[in-house]
């Protein structure tokens, strides 16, 4: 008997955690983390301090939804008769308001988010955030060619539901729906350069998107450019797009600006690589680490494919083996390259990062 009242309790008390926890961390998410990233990113705060302000966030939601959950279990239990069930049925209630709020991503976006386009020779590609059915409408009638959905039924449960509703609107409104999956993460998108060519032959005019139009638009729209070379006409950045010079340190180091459009940086994570590299604001990449240590190597391949895949132009100058004259000769190489241009050792503060940001500059003050 006792053993029973206990999972009762436990079943209880997870009922009203799991689903008031959901519903208090759409609420932060969607109010302090996003006013606190929002500042982070316009303060230059590094990725790593932000993530640590938005852990700190979460730590708190986990410590007010566990007390409100026991609170709420013991006045359940506490009530008599049927009135035991209003504060499940309360909580079940507010997991349904967030859940339908996440299906609503015109509530998640940040106010004030604009549209952008890039323009080819017989194509045009606008980028924004998730259309709904009204929106899907209107570009039927603004004579777009097809909408283009970057959704992925990998992030659940949300995109699968939201791609769902959207591949029926879109049947509705009479617009070609055209689905091309990118998970919001670094990955293989060899399917996505199968579609563009196809996309760019073509022609016609697109509407992309993926849930709140940042970060996959924009490396969607980098990896267009990088195919479309002088096919391209014209373009706008997406205003959505993060920038290196909003910040000023990633997770292993800080980011020196050596010129206007020349960074020096420790190695990206693959979330840093998605967020600001990818994303059409660098056009090239230089590796200081060296191929010949083993520790390096990985790196190296690594940064290397995902150059590769995304349209980046790659270099690689092992510092460490360089004379002093060859690394004079490598800045000047370097510095050539299409900007904006990312130079990176593994770590900001290491004997190969300091000797080159001295050695660029003295070559640059010549």
């Amino acid at each position: 008997m006792i053993e029973n009242i206990g999972i009762k309790r436990a079943a209880l008390f997870l009922w009203h955690w799991v689903l008031t926890g959901f519903f208090l961390g759409t609420l932060t998410l969607m109010g302090p983390v996003r006013w606190a990233t929002n500042y982070t990113r316009g303060a230059g705060w590094s990725a790593l301090a932000e993530k640590l302000l938005v852990l700190s966030f979460i730590g708190a939601l986990a410590a007010v939804s566990l007390l409100l959950a026991r609170l709420l279990t013991l006045k359940t239990e506490a009530m008599p008769g049927r009135r035991r069930y209003a504060l499940p049925a309360l909580s079940l209630a507010l997991f349904a308001a967030a859940l339908l709020a996440w299906m609503n991503p015109k509530l998640m976006i940040d106010a004030g988010m604009k549209t952008s386009s890039d323009t080819y020779a017989g194509a045009e590609f606008v980028f924004g955030p998730y259309p709904e059915a009204a929106r899907l409408a209107e570009l039927k009638g603004e004579g777009y060619t097809g909408v283009i959905s970057l959704l992925s039924r990998a992030v659940v449960p949300f995109e699968p539901m939201l791609l769902n509703t959207e591949i029926s609107a879109a049947g509705k409104a009479g617009v070609e729906l055209i689905h091309i999956p990118m998970l919001p993460w670094v990955s293989s998108n060899d399917h996505v350069k199968a579609k563009l060519e196809e996309l760019l032959a073509r022609g016609g005019r697109y509407y992309v998107h993926c849930y709140l139009g940042k970060d996959r638009v924009n490396v969607f729209r980098n990896m267009l450019v990088s195919m479309a070379g002088d096919a391209r006409v014209s373009g706008a950045q997406p205003g959505s797009a993060r920038s290196l010079r909003d910040i000023t340190k990633f997770e292993r180091g800080a980011i020196t600006a050596l010129a206007t459009d020349v960074f020096f940086t420790p190695y990206p994570t693959d979330e840093e690589f998605f967020g600001y590299v990818l994303n059409g604001t660098v056009a090239s990449l230089v590796s200081l680490l060296d191929p010949k240590n083993p520790e390096d190597l990985p790196w190296i391949r690594k940064e290397k494919k995902i150059a590769a895949e995304y349209g980046l132009k790659y270099a690689n100058y092992p510092w460490r083996s360089l004379g002093r004259l060859e690394k004079e000769k490598a800045v000047r190489e370097m510095t050539a390259f299409k900007k904006p241009l990312v130079v990176h050792a593994f770590l900001s503060r290491s004997p190969e990062s300091s000797d080159f940001i001295a050695t660029y500059k003295r070559v640059k003050q010549r």
